[in-house]
């Protein structure tokens, strides 16, 4: 299992495979964030649906980051922690709630 700087090694090894700038990355990973821990989602369900019609407009290469992003959440067991940090970034006003992340 990765730790939490290997993690972000590897994702930005594979982000430089893909000449991804590092910016739409972070898109990706805002835009998946907000998803997975909108207080407004009401059930698991519902966030996997937001995800999957997230996913059609994509290319394969973010699609590919935007897993390895969730998978890094659920190896790392940061979940708790980036649902944290969003909820405080989103209190601060670093995030727009309403921000069309597409």
């Amino acid at each position: 299992m990765f730790e939490p700087k290997e993690e972000s090694l590897v994702l930005e090894i594979v982000r430089g495979f893909f000449d991804m700038p590092s910016e739409e990355m972070m898109k990706i990973g805002d835009q998946f964030k907000m998803l997975l821990f909108d207080p407004q989602t009401g059930s698991e369900q519902e966030a996997v649906a937001k995800l999957k019609e997230a996913l059609v407009d994509m290319s394969k290469e973010q699609v590919l980051m935007a897993g390895m992003f969730v998978s890094g959440l659920l190896r790392c067991n940061l979940a708790q922690q980036v649902e944290q940090q969003y909820q405080q970034a989103m209190a601060e006003g670093k995030i727009d709630s309403h921000c069309d992340c597409t």
